[in-house]
């Protein structure tokens, strides 16, 4: 199957909400799994993550906050129009200039349009965009069980150069 081809947009207010919602219930899920936490306790935990990290929405300086959107839909169109368009997923990075390197907090593809290279795709689209501004580097962070995304950077040439580890004490 050829690789679908996607664009990165800036996402737009009319987006966040429903990034927010994504975001929180995605992310509660993982504290809970992952960290112990019961669920309301770990969805108050991550309304406070994103707020503490992302302030002013999708204005806070020094964070990208993306759309993944197929290429060719409302291409050239006003902003209006591309944000009425539902993403395929989402993309949120910081850039840290002194390193020339970026971290990405979160990469998602919807579950509709998993298994068809999607996130191949996008992060082909990042990579270009960050060459062409000088960044050399991307780090991130895979959850333990999520051994599908693990695959795709693995695949996209990222190397694994630790692990998180956590020890409860109760």
């Amino acid at each position: 199957m050829p690789t679908p081809l996607v664009r990165l947009i800036p996402m737009s207010q009319a987006h966040y909400p429903a990034y927010c919602a994504y975001f929180i219930e995605d992310y509660a899920q993982d504290l809970a799994n992952n960290h112990g936490h019961d669920l309301a306790t770990a969805r108050r935990k991550a309304e406070a993550s994103l707020q503490y990290s992302l302030p002013q929405g999708v204005d806070t300086a020094g964070h990208c906050l993306l759309c993944i959107l197929p290429a060719g839909e409302t291409e050239g169109a006003g902003p209006a129009t591309a944000a009425e368009v539902l993403p395929l997923g989402y993309l949120w990075h910081a850039i840290d200039p002194d390193a020339s390197a970026t971290f990405i907090y979160d990469f998602y593809v919807a579950p509709a349009h998993r298994s068809q290279g999607i996130g191949k795709a996008a992060m082909a689209v990042l990579e270009a965009a960050l060459r062409a501004n000088g960044i050399s580097q991307i780090k991130l962070r895979v959850a333990y069980d999520n051994p599908r995304a693990l695959a795709l950077y693995q695949e996209a040439g990222f190397a694994i150069t630790g692990y998180n580890m956590a020890k409860r004490l109760d």
